[in-house]
């Protein structure tokens, strides 16, 4: 989602009681999944600034879309042979920490610069399985409890009482180009460049902030070109393009967040990149469960959107 506007947050006791509302019209809507994780919702409730209805509205659209596109939402292992492929020959990196902004930053790269190793199923799969996998945990990182039972039990207890706080403000992406080239491009299938931008701009849990476009090639204009007519403006206008060195990201994004790669203190691309397909393996389980993504029933009426 991309609405900006100021979030007027209600008190914690408001929190739960709309969290409440939700959770009981979740499970009465036969038009989604069985199953929601509590933190997942108050994603939801948090993008929408809190407002019940429009909530429900972004989420009927996120699950409608995805049952609408089963190959890129649901149908999803990481162990599928194109899928595992698609992990090696590029990078997607969920960086620790938030910006003073309180924003999650996110960088891709490929690692693999031919064209024919390009799948945009796989890397539309890919960046959703990461996402929906990262949204199931607090993007506030919180310091390791210690082994006594008191301290266990407390810190159970803040799992099970979701605090808004413990969730980013909105997603920063930065993308990489390095290598890109129009041979690159013949690769993009258009559908599913449609579909990904739709599902970014109006139906994902968490309001983008910004687009940062590095290592630029001359041909930048032809590329975006393909791509404007899926754009938004007012995402449009949160691109930024960085075609002179890294000085310029700097200067909007903290360095020290990012990778050693990149002149940061973050770590290195692969113990970044371990950390991601670790994550990943740790949530094989929920990522595959068609209780938490397949509608329990398709209602014709309902599903519309397209």
């Amino acid at each position: 989602m991309t609405t900006i506007k100021a979030i007027t947050r209600p008190n914690s006791e408001e929190v739960q009681d709309k969290l409440s509302e939700l959770q009981i019209w979740f499970g009465n809507n036969t038009n989604l999944p069985e199953k929601i994780e509590p933190i997942v919702l108050l994603r939801f409730l948090k993008c929408m600034q809190y407002d019940i209805d429009k909530t429900k509205a972004l989420i009927e659209l996120n699950y409608n879309i995805r049952n609408r596109n089963p190959n890129l939402f649901i149908d999803r292992n990481m162990e599928d042979a194109m899928t595992a492929k698609g992990l090696k020959v590029s990078d997607l990196l969920i960086l620790p920490g938030l910006t003073p902004e309180r924003h999650k930053l996110l960088l891709f790269r490929m690692t693999d610069f031919d064209p024919n190793t390009r799948n945009s199923v796989e890397e539309t799969k890919i960046f959703f399985m990461m996402a929906d996998a990262r949204f199931t945990s607090p993007d506030v990182e919180h310091k390791q409890a210690s082994s006594t039972t008191a301290d266990n039990a407390a810190a159970a207890e803040s799992r099970t009482n979701l605090c808004p706080d413990d969730i980013a403000e909105g997603d920063v992406q930065i993308v990489d180009i390095s290598g890109y080239t129009m041979r690159h491009l013949a690769h993009v299938s258009i559908f599913v460049l449609r579909v990904y931008m739709k599902f970014l701009q109006e139906a994902y849990p968490s309001q983008l902030r910004a687009i940062h476009i590095i290592n630029c090639p001359s041909f930048l204009d032809r590329m975006m070109a393909m791509m404007k007519p899926f754009i938004r403006e007012e995402v449009y206008q949160m691109i930024n393009y960085h075609t002179e060195g890294m000085e310029s990201l700097y200067q909007l994004v903290p360095k020290d967040m990012l990778p050693l790669e990149y002149g940061g203190k973050a770590g290195t691309i692969a113990e970044l990149k371990a950390q991601g397909l670790q994550m990943l393996k740790e949530k094989t389980a929920y990522l595959s469960d068609a209780q938490h993504w397949r509608a329990a029933a398709q209602s014709k009426s309902r599903w519309s959107w397209f």
